[in-house]
This record gives structure tokens, C-alpha cells and sequence, in this order.
């Protein structure tokens, strides 16, 4: 029988999540991400999930893959030695960076280091206008003779010349020529990543591109190895960052796009849920063990963006590394269950940005962790049943959080132990609801006109409370929380994103060439969807430009019409670049010029949409569910207070609760607040209505 699998490896649980496709059954699994080599646990985890729902990897028809491995390549600077070959005159462009200050009042402002030190940057003699040809032949023999020079010091080279975004050529030859000196160099050309202008973001691309690239493809071949040798002979796919997917090969080739790959497979089952549930305007919210990734969901479809970054300083815009590729449009902070709570000097509880990690993980899991986390906190709280930890298939110590939290919280602040543990929660909820209200603000969203769908190991023991904060009405916990980014790698399609820049006014004559433009476009995205195993007779195209009125530094994108485009698109295009600039900014100006800048299609080939079955019916009593009551400390109840205690596989549709309550379920542990209700929808979903009484009140 077909059977397909999602595996996400996060920083401290690699997660699984099968579908059989002829009876819709899910199953899912946890495994300890093993941080020394990933590949190690996700291999391992799978054996074992299969051993339990009784399959084989013969049943098996499809896998498809999700990893943080080059973000934590690129956050921990442990990549490859990576040289940089640039124009001559613009060595310094990577160290330069952008003048833009992130923090106007901050005088002692720190940016990450950049991937590659001055030292590590070659200038080549070379030059090319982007739209009259060469100015300055390109060298091929002085280029062999750098690259003989330096071949020994490096594992891979990223080239990124002056203008390559409109004309490549100097940049293939170069690629060329270190093939043919240094072929064992791995080799990452800009202009084979990104067509996108301004040098310093697409630089950084192709320099993070090429800093990643050996440990990913490495990782990628060992799995691969690892299946062919058990027979494995069905499809295997990595998600992008961009919420499509594509070949391992694919990534290999360029692994830069899986940068944000784990994140937006939660992002993309959150806009799935809330389709089947008749809420098209939500956002996820997804709490993991080292980070909370929130994404906003807007008429079913999650926000986009071109430029995205790695390495943010305290998670602000404009802090990190730029990478010029389009990307599902989230923020990622550091709040996860493994976040590290301690009493700083200056008389505060602190949480994070440091995490334990999967090892050796919260003092709670007795795996050799000495600092309280975050786990710890709601553990002794009582949130989390320490019999119950992942179905009881992992021990955890309550004992011992607490000893944790007493030494190096309570005693040092002259707090009550469980004082200090709730401090740990409400300052980690601040931090995400925080996060929240400026990531909404500078999209000009309003939280409080979306519902909020929770998930991941640590996301529904935190999400009531973080919706008093924000004044979110509804919050929806699906089944399966705990693995629920591995589960939307299972409505992922084949998709890519292609684009040109081209900087043209509205005009017939400027037209006639973006219509080249998109001919060539389209033409590469449907050969790349049938080299991925996609369904060539199914594809669908959208296109999109970049535009601003003349004169203004940065774009906005605007959906454009399919088809060739002439004059008398010109009224259609502008009219839709003014109401999205109304919408952005509360006006615009018709009366201005407009011009155009990058032009993109998304070219995709839809998978069958994995269906939500309804629950089984059973028992609307909530009653009939309730394992007992266990003590939990709610702020707005005076602490401590009896809590019901209801196991989720036993919650049919219909049934509803009023908290304080805990609903437990194998991956994650759901937390009601006192005066919060939650009932039961027919596809199993938790719906938590939110009072306006806050806890943290």
C-alpha cells in the first residue's frame, strides 16, 4: 500500500509523520536529534518509527525532507574554508555590508561576522556593463594561475562578479576555469543562484551558498547511501525555503535554498488547516525546542519575500545576513523549550538566546544538562506530566528541574522557587508575543483579526497565553502538534522561483523585452519541474515584479497578468502598483512614475492535496476523556490550582472543557487557561476560545 513519510529534523527532536494514502491514516514519531550527525538520528529514528507501524521501506513511495542543517552551519560558523572571487575594486563589499544601523541609538551596534574574512577575498581583473557588453576582457590564464595559488587552501569558492545578474558570462568562464585547474574545489556562481541586483545581498547568497555546500552535500549523499542500500527505490525531496520542493540533487547543486527549510513546512500545514477549517486569515505559531518560528497567513496563503536573513543580532530586522532568494516571510527567535533561563547581574531573570540543544538538553531529561530551561519551567509548573513524556517513552525529572531552577534562579533573586519557574514562562512569552506585534506591525497586520494555529513540542503549552497578549481570539491546535511542521512537508508541491532583474519603465518598448523575460523564465521553470519528477501537463505559472515610483530605493511586488503584455496593460499594471502601495503605506501618488524592476514566476506542478479526515466520532462528554487533576500554576488563579488532566486520543468532536485544564497527547501537551474554553471540531482540532482575562495579568 503507498505510503509517504515527512521527516524534520529540528535542533533537539528529528519528527516524523506517515500517511498512508489508501486509508488517510497518520502515524508520527519523535527521535532525538543527533546533533554530531543529523544523518545519524534521522536514519535510526526511521528505522525505528517504521518497526512500529509495522512497515518496511518497501511500503514506501515517497519522503520528503526537512533540515536546519545549513542554517546551524551558518549560525555555529563551522562550513566549509570558502574563498571569495569578486571584481577588481570590490573586495570589500562583503565586509562593508550595508550602512543601515538596526538599532539608531545603540552606539555600540555589532553585526555578524561575514562568511568570509577580507584575507579570503581575490579580486579579479574583469568588467561588464550590464546592458553594453564587456568593459574589461576577463583573464582566463591570470585567473588559472589564482586558482592554482589558492586551491590549497580552500574546500569551495564562491564567484561573484559586477553586473552578473544581467550578463553571466565572465561568471560561467570563471566556473570554467577553477573546473578545470582545482576540480575537487566546490564552486557557487551568483548569477547561478540569483538574478536579483544590488552586489552585496547577492554576493552573501552565493558566499553562504558556497560555505554550506560540502557539508550538505555530504549529509544529502549519506541518506541517499543509506536508502539505496536498504532498496529504497520511491521519490525523495528536500523542501526550500520558498515552501516548494525539489531533488536532493537539486540541493546539492544549491543547498542555500534549504536555509529556512524546516520552518516553512510548518507555515505551509498551518495554511492548510486553516483552509479546511474556514480560516483563511491565521498565523502559526510554531515553539520547537530551540526556536518560535510565526508566520501570518493571508486569504489562505502564507507571505513571501525576496530578501531574508541568517544570524540576526537579538532577532532584528536588518542585524543578519542578507540572502536574496524568495522565502515564506516568517520570524524565527530564539524561544524554545531548551532556551536557558538564569539570574543575571543586574537583578532579572534572563531566557535565552543560548539553548541546550538536544544535548545535552534540559536538566529535566538527566542527560548531562546543568542549566533550567524553559522545559524545565513548565515542567515544574506542572504542565508536563513527567509519567508522559512522549507517550512515557522518555524519563523526565521534575525533582531535579526544580533543584536547577532553585540554584541558579530563586536563590540568587531571593524568589520562591515556583516563582522563579513562572518568571522563566511569562518573560519567554513576552519575548514571542513581542516578536509577534512588530513582525505584524511592519506588514501592517493586525493580530487580533487572525486566528493563531499552535504546534510544535512546546507551542500549545504556550500558546493561550501568548493569545491574551495579543487579543487573539481563537487558538487551534491540530492533531499531531508536536510534529506538525513534518506533516506540511506532506502538502509541499513541486515548485520554483525565477526572476530577472530588469529596470525598465512602463512602456510598450520596455515591455517587449520583459516579455522575452518571462518567455525564458517560464521556459526554465516548466524543464525544472520535469527534471524534479514533476507532472509536466499540470503546471501552473504566476508572475510578479518588483516595481517603485521613479526615484525611491526599494520595491514593492505586484501581481502581473499572465500572457504577452503590451500597452494595453500598462493602465492594469499601474493601477494594481498604487492600491498595493495604498494598502502598504495608507496612500500613494498617481500622478508619479513607475518603473520596474526585478520581474519572477512561480512555476509548480500542485501534488494531490493531502486530504484532513474528520475525527472518529465517540463521546462528546469532555468527561469521559478526563484522566484526573493534577496541581498547575496559573497567575491569575493565586498560583497553584487543580487542573483537569484529559487525554486527547480520547476527545471526540463535540466535546467541550473551560480551563484551568492540560490535554495530553503523545508530542505536545495543550495548556487552557482558567476561564478559556476549548471544544472539539469534527476534523479533531483543539479550538481554545480566549477570554479577555489575561494570565500574565
Amino acid at each position: 500500500m503507498p505510503k509517504r513519510i515527512g521527516f524534520d529534523v529540528g535542533g533537539t527532536f528529528t519528527d516524523f509523520v506517515l500517511k498512508d494514502e489508501e486509508t488517510g491514516e497518520l502515524d508520527v514519531y519523535k527521535y532525538p536529534t543527533t546533533v554530531d550527525d543529523p544523518s545519524q538520528g534521522v536514519l535510526t529514528g526511521l528505522d525505528e518509527f517504521l518497526t512500529e507501524v509495522d512497515s518496511e521501506i518497501d511500503d514506501l513511495e515517497q519522503l520528503i525532507h526537512a533540515t536546519t542543517l545549513a542554517t546551524n552551519t551558518v549560525l555555529e560558523r563551522d562550513g566549509a574554508d570558502t574563498a571569495l572571487l569578486t571584481t577588481e575594486g570590490f573586495r570589500d563589499v562583503p565586509i562593508l555590508g550595508r550602512q543601515k544601523r538596526y538599532d539608531l541609538y545603540d552606539l555600540f551596534i555589532e553585526k555578524p561576522d561575514p562568511i568570509v574574512d577580507r584575507e579570503n577575498i581575490y579580486e579579479v581583473d574583469e568588467r561588464l556593463h550590464p546592458r553594453e557588453g564587456v568593459v574589461t576582457p576577463l583573464d582566463e590564464d591570470e585567473l588559472a594561475s589564482l586558482v592554482e595559488d589558492i586551491e590549497d587552501d580552500y574546500e569551495s569558492v564562491a564567484v561573484s562578479f559586477l553586473h552578473s545578474y544581467e550578463d553571466d558570462r565572465h561568471e560561467r568562464a570563471a566556473a570554467e576555469v577553477i573546473e578545470d585547474v582545482a576540480p575537487d574545489l566546490y564552486t557557487t556562481r551568483a548569477s547561478g543562484i540569483s538574478k536579483q541586483y544590488r552586489e552585496y545581498e547577492r554576493t552573501n547568497t552565493a558566499l553562504v551558498d558556497a560555505y554550506v555546500k560540502p557539508t550538505v552535500q555530504q549529509y544529502l549523499s549519506k541518506i541517499e547511501d543509506d536508502l539505496d542500500g536498504q532498496g529504497y527505490d520511491g521519490s525523495f525531496f528536500m523542501m526550500k525555503s520558498s515552501g516548494g520542493v525539489a531533488t536532493p540533487k537539486m540541493i546539492q547543486q544549491s543547498p542555500v535554498q534549504i536555509i529556512e527549510s524546516g520552518p516553512v513546512a510548518g507555515a505551509l500545514n498551518a495554511a492548510h488547516i486553516g483552509e479546511h477549517v474556514g480560516h483563511e486569515n491565521v498565523f502559526s505559531f510554531d515553539m520547537g525546542g530551540t526556536t518560535a518560528k510565526i508566520c501570518f497567513i493571508i486569504d489562505g496563503q502564507p507571505k513571501r519575500t525576496d530578501v531574508f536573513e541568517v544570524d540576526e543580532a537579538e532577532m532584528k530586522e536588518g542585524s543578519g545576513l542578507p540572502i536574496n532568494l524568495t522565502v515564506i516571510d516568517m520570524i524565527e527567535i530564539s524561544a524554545g523549550g531548551g532556551s536557558i533561563a538564569a539570574a543575571s547581574d543586574t537583578g532579572r531573570i534572563t531566557v535565552g538566546p543560548e539553548s541546550s540543544g538536544a544535548e545535552p538538553g534540559p536538566i529535566c531529561y538527566g542527560r548531562g544538562g546543568t542549566q533550567p530551561t524553559v522545559t524545565d519551567a513548565d515542567l515544574a509548573l506542572g504542565y508536563l506530566n513527567p509519567d508522559y513524556f512522549l507517550g512515557g517513552r522518555m524519563d523526565i525529572d521534575v525533582d531535579d528541574a526544580l533543584a536547577g531552577i532553585d540554584r541558579d534562579i530563586a536563590e540568587p533573586l531571593g524568589m520562591d522557587t515556583y516563582d522563579a519557574a513562572w518568571g522563566v514562562k511569562e518573560i519567554v512569552d513576552n519575548a514571542m508575543t513581542r516578536a509577534s506585534q512588530i513582525h505584524a506591525s511592519e506588514r501592517g497586520i493586525d493580530p487580533r483579526e487572525f486566528g493563531m494555529i499552535a504546534f510544535g513540542g512546546a507551542g500549545p503549552s504556550h500558546a493561550a497565553f501568548i493569545a491574551h497578549e495579543l487579543n487573539v481570539p481563537k487558538v487551534i491546535v491540530p492533531p499531531g502538534a508536536g510534529v506538525a511542521s513534518a506533516g506540511g512537508l506532506l502538502v509541499a508541491d513541486i515548485e520554483f522561483h525565477l526572476d530577472q532583474t530588469y529596470i525598465t519603465e512602463l512602456t510598450p518598448d520596455g515591455l517587449e523585452h520583459v516579455n522575452d523575460i518571462y518567455d525564458d523564465l517560464e521556459a526554465r521553470g516548466r524543464e525544472l519541474v520535469k527534471e524534479a519528477g514533476g507532472d509536466d501537463t499540470q503546471i501552473e505559472v504566476e508572475r510578479e515584479a518588483d516595481m517603485k515610483y521613479v526615484g525611491q530605493a526599494h520595491e514593492l511586488g505586484v501581481e502581473l497578468p499572465t500572457g504577452a503584455l503590451g500597452s494595453d496593460d500598462i493602465e492594469t499594471i499601474e493601477q494594481r502598483f498604487h492600491d498595493t502601495y495604498e494598502r502598504t503605506y495608507g496612500y500613494s501618488d498617481e500622478d508619479e512614475e513607475i518603473e520596474g524592476i526585478t520581474w519572477k514566476v512561480t512555476v509548480r506542478s500542485p501534488t494531490e492535496s493531502m486530504s484532513i479526515e474528520t475525527a472518529e466520532s465517540g463521546s462528546a462528554r469532555a468527561s469521559d476523556a478526563r484522566k484526573g487533576t493534577r496541581e498547575a500554576y496559573f497567575k491569575s488563579a493565586g498560583g497553584f490550582t487543580d487542573a483537569g488532566i484529559y487525554d486527547r486520543e480520547q476527545l471526540s468532536p463535540g466535546a467541550e472543557l473551560t480551563g484551568p485544564a492540560v490535554i495530553e497527547e503523545v508530542n505536545s501537551t495543550t495548556v487552557v487557561p482558567p476561564g478559556d474554553v476549548l471544544t472539539v471540531d469534527e476534523y479533531g482540532n483543539l479550538v481554545i476560545e480566549i477570554n479577555e482575562v489575561s494570565d500574565h495579568e
